[in-house]
């Protein structure tokens, strides 16, 4: 007779003796209909089934049943079976083999023929719980066995119930973390600068960005009875198994898009090579693990969020993780652009990217396409009509570039891109350790808005490009800044950023590298120095083509000037004054203001602007060489000295070069990384304005009139030792920039001589011949719709100043020479009874029309005929 009641490995077992009633809960009523159960502090033994149970009629269990040795459930603390004592709340009865004593009975135990043994409490059995866990366990076991899909089933049956307990053993709820996905620099318009792609380029979509046509098609092809079934689909694992098992192998797949976005998942989860293994390969654990995790899903999850997460995780082939980054790889389009024949080929993809991928294997991505068609017509989500349309239609999939080694390789900007990467490297605000930040960077989905003008990062591109060609050996950079909010606007480089250098490429970030020497445009911290000790404009010396300092010795010079510093032009000598020689960029002039000002309060100038060398502070007070933006220590960036002279063009207030004005994580919460503009009153207004006066003529009467542009303009040239480097820095009110152009293989070991360039071959590159052509060339363009601002006029008091007037003594003059033939390079007339100060009436400064109270009254002139910037000037420091 077959046992009835608890499972039995032989048909031969016995039936266990009956079990003792379950004491009612007194907390609950009674049901109608139902006895209620003695309620007793121990429980009592079980009355004899009547005639009337079912279970009446089973045998007793045999004394050869192995199960017969073990208590009976009544058997608890408090209970004696076999003359063994139990404990109960601390009391201890003493039973006779009979079952007699002081406590109730323990039913069965005795009879059973076995010794009692003590078991822990247990509560009151939960009979739903129980029931849907049988349940649970039947369904498991049958869907075990269907997804082995093996040819002997009935071996099955040795693992199913230890599988089924595995399954309920299993954690309840699936750790579902954001995904992987791409992060995204935006331009200041909003437009895409660069994608920062991690191990998978990724961009989620969401679900109302999908379009239906494209859901459809997904569950034609993946899991048709998607909107049917509870994360499991039971018919469509059975109907896979017999499939399989006719084949032979796996023909057939039986997982659900629920299951298969679990495997998913778990595959995102993985941390190791052994990890991503076990979840991708077919074990039995693997399986049940799924399926555990699909009801979990089912049940936090509507059928559209499962459908949009497993859209957005899935791979598509070809280095396209997630539905949004297929669509535009394949297709070139945002997913909610897709047509019915282009969701049909992104949905057939899942399946087998590599097999059906497009470009490699077009006759069966096709075939596929067509298959996806004709199961969308076959469950009713078109027509056949527009399904066979669709079929004819060829795949027109877009050529897509090979993936990146560098993500800001392709980026409009490169230069720039690299610069915000790296700035978001340093960034406390993604992470403690520099590899939670580029786990964030590259997978955080951050959305990072710049500062950059795409209008004015095009320009500068164009400018230094059309200048320099990029396969040129000398680079052109240049780099822009808005004065007065530290944006930095554009960061250009006349190469293409990448490793090759065999090609003329480069990955050095040239914009931020303090690659070269700033020449004479370090003469400007000078001036600045100058003007704030109360030195006037009127300040004059005696400048001769050699100058040999006590103060500055030197160890050499060069040519006839073996132990002093000395002009460019041997014929360059006479008395200089401010503006005069600083328009001609008279090196003689500024080492001697710079005695005057000390090297310390240059260096400290140029630091309160933004300049601060990376070895400034090995630079000694005896170091004049500094003063005209020479010597082994003195290397600057041109973001430095653009970031320096917005300075001076805001009015003496330093914005900190900033480079973000927002960013968001993939949750769209704000990321401290952006500021808004820090920006510090460093220099009194009234000397930052008399030095843009003094500035202003450069471009019109010195040695930058390259740089002339049709509007306002203020800026200075700069050309350092042996030609290794040439710049050109200046400013509108608008905007500055700062150019630099040189041999990035060795600045000294690679001089500016020879170079063709813009056209023409030039002997020996100045700053005011291929930098000021850049500048003026980016300027005109990125200000063609700006309006025309006028520059700030000097300041009145500071241009006075406390102390002016010719500071040496001049030679007496040569035979046939007069006073006037010393004073003619003065930028300000100097009269016999005005204490050397500038006579009022209306000297220009620098710009013309503008008086001594820096009012400007008209419009800049053209340069003169015949100028010559660069060639004969004194931009050209002669000392290391």
């Amino acid at each position: 007779m077959t046992s009835v009641g608890r499972e039995s490995s032989t048909p031969s077992q016995a039936t266990p003796p009956p079990r003792a009633s379950k004491p009612a809960d007194p907390s609950k009523p009674a049901r109608p209909g139902v006895p209620s159960r003695a309620v007793a502090p121990e429980r009592a033994p079980a009355p004899p089934r009547s005639a009337a149970s079912p279970r009446s009629a089973a045998s007793p269990r045999s004394a050869a049943s192995p199960r017969s040795a073990r208590p009976s459930r009544s058997a608890r603390p408090g209970n004696v079976a076999s003359g063994v004592t139990y404990a109960d709340d601390g009391a201890s009865a003493r039973r006779s083999p009979g079952g007699t004593g002081d406590g109730p009975a323990a039913a069965g135990a005795a009879g059973a023929g076995g010794a009692g043994r003590p078991l822990n409490p247990r509560p009151p059995v939960n009979r739903r719980r129980v029931l849907k866990k049988m349940g649970l366990t039947a369904i498991v076991l049958g869907l075990v066995v269907a997804l082995l899909s093996l040819p002997f089933v009935g071996a099955v049956g040795l693992f199913a119930k230890e599988s089924a307990d595995h399954f309920l053993g299993l954690p309840g709820e699936l750790v579902t973390p954001p995904l992987p996905q791409s992060s995204t620099i935006l331009a200041a318009d909003g437009s895409v600068i660069a994608t920062l792609r991690g191990a998978e380029n990724r961009i989620v979509v969401p679900g109302n960005e999908i379009p239906k046509i494209m859901r459809e098609a997904i569950v034609s092809i993946e899991d048709a009875r998607f909107y049917k079934h509870g994360g499991v689909d039971p018919q469509g694992v059975f109907r896979a198994a017999l499939r399989n098992s006719e084949a032979g192998g796996v023909a057939q797949g039986g997982s659900t898009l629920t299951q298969q976005y679990v495997k998913n998942v778990l595959l995102q989860n993985a941390r190791t090579t052994r990890e991503r293994e076990v979840v991708a390969g077919d074990s039995l654990d693997r399986k049940i693990q799924e399926l555990r995790y699909a009801l979990d899903i089912e049940k936090r999850f509507s059928k559209d969020e499962i459908l949009e997460r497993y859209l957005n995780i899935a791979y598509f082939g070809d280095g396209a993780y997630g539905i949004g980054t297929a669509a535009e790889h394949y297709f070139g389009v945002p997913i909610s652009q897709v047509t019915l024949e282009q969701a049909a080929l992104l949905a057939g993809l899942v399946q087998s990217p590599s097999r059906y991928n497009p470009a490699a294997h077009p006759e069966a991505a096709l075939a596929r396409r067509n298959t996806v068609l004709d199961k969308m017509a076959a469950e009713g989500y078109v027509s056949t009509t527009q399904a066979e349309a669709a079929k004819q239609l060829p795949l027109n999939v877009v050529k897509a570039p090979p993936p990146a080694a560098d993500s800001c390789e392709t980026s409009s900007a490169p230069f720039f891109c690299d610069y915000v990467r790296s700035q978001l490297r340093a960034s406390p605000a993604l992470g403690s350790t520099l590899e939670e930040r580029n786990r964030r960077i590259y997978e955080g989905g951050l959305v990072i808005r710049t500062t950059l003008d795409p209008l004015v990062q095009q320009a500068a591109q164009d400018a230094v490009n059309s200048t320099i060609s990029p396969s040129n050996r000398v680079s052109a950079t240049e780099v822009v800044i808005q004065p007065g909010t530290g944006n930095i606007l554009a960061m250009a480089v006349n190469r293409v950023y990448g490793s090759n250098t065999a090609a003329n490429q480069t990955v050095v970030p040239l914009p931020t590298n303090a690659t070269f020497q700033p020449g004479s445009t370090f003469k400007t911290f000078v001036l600045a120095a100058a003007l704030e000790q109360g030195y006037g404009t009127s300040t004059a010396f005696y400048s001769p083509a050699c100058y040999e300092s006590k103060k500055f010795p030197l160890d050499r010079g060069e040519g006839d000037c073996p132990r002093g510093f000395s002009n460019s032009d041997p014929a360059e000598a006479g008395i200089y004054d401010i503006p005069k020689g600083t328009w001609d960029s008279v090196n003689t002039f500024y080492v001697q203001l710079a005695e005057k000002t000390g090297i310390p309060a240059v260096l400290e100038m140029a630091k309160r602007l933004g300049v601060t060398p990376p070895k400034a502070d090995k630079i000694g007070s005896t170091d004049g060489a500094t003063a005209i933006g020479g010597g082994q220590y003195m290397y600057v960036s041109p973001l430095q000295m653009a970031d320096a002279y917005a300075t001076i063009a805001g009015g003496g207030v330093r914005c900190t070069p900033r480079f973000a004005t927002g960013a968001v994580d993939s949750s769209h919460d704000p990321i401290d990384i952006a500021q808004p503009p820090q920006c510090e009153q460093v220099l009194a207004k009234g000397v930052a304005d008399t030095v843009t006066s003094v500035l202003a003529g450069v471009p019109l009467h010195g040695t930058g009139t390259k740089a002339a542009i049709d509007r306002p303009s203020a800026g200075k040239t700069g050309t350092t030792d042996e030609f290794s480097a040439a710049w050109y820095v200046g400013f509108t009110p608008q905007i500055t920039a700062a150019v630099a152009v040189g041999d990035p293989m060795g600045a000294e070991s690679h001089p500016l001589r020879g170079v063709v360039a813009d056209g023409r071959t030039w002997p020996r590159v100045f700053g005011g011949d291929l930098p000021a052509i850049i500048w003026s060339k980016s300027m005109r363009a990125a200000l063609a719709n700006q309006p025309v601002v006028p520059l700030p006029g000097a300041d009145p008091t500071v241009a006075r100043g406390i102390k002016g007037g010719l500071q040496n003594t001049p030679p007496a003059p040569a035979p046939g020479q007069g006073l006037g033939d010393l004073l003619q390079n003065l930028g300000q007339q100097i009269f016999p009874g005005t204490g050397g100060q500038p006579q009022g009436g209306g000297t220009p400064l620098g710009q013309p029309g503008t008086d001594q109270s820096g009012q400007n009254q008209g419009q800049p002139q053209q340069p003169q005929n015949g100028a010559e910037p660069g060639s004969g000037r004194g931009d050209q420091p002669a000392a290391h």
